[in-house]
């Protein structure tokens, strides 16, 4: 085979790759995109609904599982976060789909971690789904009026500075 042959193939390779990269989160739920409604039930039974931030309050939203070492990575800015605009209102949720997790494999993590902000399990991943978070952790950030303003794999260093905004 040629230098240019293996050239060749190496662009379509890339090429398919961003395809399908690009495919996975078409069709995901955007910046700008009103928030599509879901419920869930927190670890303490408690159910949080996308109809609490709908003309009430921001919420932010971590898709992450035990076992994703960038999920975990995330865990100690979103538990700042918790504790500083929590009490001003903002709704945190994080949000397990389940897969390859245990209601008592979270419930054990989120105790030696001492997260106190809601956990849910999105058994059989229907949120997961109908949100079409592909990869964790996924963090989706929502205005009160149910817009999503942010949507990646971190959580936003600038979140504060958004507040306000987030409240309009």
């Amino acid at each position: 085979m040629g230098k240019r042959t293996m050239n060749h193939k190496k662009k379509v390779t890339v090429v398919v790759g961003l395809f399908l990269l690009l495919a996975a989160t078409a069709g995901a739920v955007g910046v700008g995109e009103p928030m599509p409604e879901f419920e869930l039930k927190t670890l303490e039974g408690k159910t949080v609904s996308s109809a609490e931030i709908k003309d009430h309050n921001p919420m932010v939203l971590m898709f992450w599982a035990t076992w994703c070492p960038y999920c975990v990575r995330e865990v100690p800015k979103f538990k700042e976060l918790y504790s500083e605009y929590g009490p001003k209102g903002m709704v945190f949720l994080a949000v397990n789909p389940g897969i390859n997790d245990s209601a008592a494999k979270v419930e054990r993590f989120v105790k030696e971690n001492k997260i106190e902000y809601p956990v849910a399990m999105d058994n059989g991943a229907a949120v997961t789904k109908k949100l079409q978070v592909r990869g964790a952790p996924t963090i989706i950030v929502v205005d009160k009026r149910g817009i999503v303003r942010y949507r990646g794999a971190t959580v936003p260093a600038d979140l504060g500075e958004h507040f306000a905004a987030l409240e309009k």
